[in-house]
């Protein structure tokens, strides 16, 4: 369930997410997640904005005994429209292997949606790599865009999450004009504790336990008027003069 922070709000389109144990109980940990959200600057006539989502679980075994697990990644969400649009070009791999995926739906929830899933073992004692990629469609009105990623799939390993690093990068300086840091377009949100560096925007955890207060959100500019925001701009310094420019 994603924040709402207006009553009308546009359809949402599915967040990114930690990778989720299909067993209970299992003993293996997330010892650190990594995810980069690559806020494409150019999209398809048909989007509002995209991003190529990067993501490595290292994940370790802290049991004395091999556990075979169904990992699983969602691949879809209700918009708030009755429309459930899926995450894009989904792949994953396994210590660099590339692994085969199935669909499935989890018999508990009541929207029975798709789901990626996946088989690794996992041996005692052992790391094992996993990168999952996809690409992901933003939710927004012009000329605001915001992107989602659940951390709270995550609480399903062992233990806490050691060290979770998430980065926006967007493909231009980020900056309080075009990223939403104190304040909101109506219907998105950027979660505290945002560190502007350079193009990025970055979050950064250690030991957590994630619940849905933990989920990432980012409110931008869309890149498409962020793009005319600063060639006009450019216009203006070639041209100080120019009223048509101003």
């Amino acid at each position: 369930i994603l924040p709402v922070q207006a009553d009308i709000a546009p359809p949402s389109q599915p967040p990114g997410a930690s990778l989720f144990p299909e067993t209970e109980g299992t003993a293996v940990r997330m010892l650190s997640e990594t995810v980069l959200i690559d806020v494409q600057a150019q999209a398809p006539s048909s989007s509002l904005g995209r991003a190529r989502v990067t993501a490595s679980f290292n994940m370790r075994n802290l049991g004395s005994q091999s556990e075979s697990i169904g990992v699983l990644f969602p691949l879809s969400a209700n918009d708030g429209f009755y429309n459930y649009p899926e995450i894009g070009d989904f792949s994953v791999k396994v210590d660099g292997k590339t692994a085969a995926t199935r669909r499935t739906t989890l018999p508990w929830e009541e929207d029975s949606l798709p789901w990626a899933q996946f088989d690794v073992i996992f041996p005692p004692g052992q790391d094992v790599l996993i990168e999952v990629s996809y690409t992901l469609e933003g939710t927004g009105e012009y000329p605001f865009i915001s992107f989602a990623y659940l951390l709270e799939t995550g609480a399903g390993w062992q233990d806490t999450i050691g060290s979770a690093e998430l980065i926006v990068r967007l493909p231009y300086d980020a900056n309080h004009q075009n990223v939403f840091i104190d304040s909101s377009p109506g219907w998105g949100f950027t979660s505290p504790g945002a560190v502007l560096s350079g193009r990025d925007v970055r979050w950064t955890y250690t030991d957590l336990e994630p619940t849905s207060a933990n989920n990432l959100s980012v409110a931008l500019v869309m890149p498409s008027a962020w793009n005319r925001f600063l060639t006009e701009q450019a216009n203006v310094r070639k041209s100080p003069q120019d009223g048509e420019a101003w």
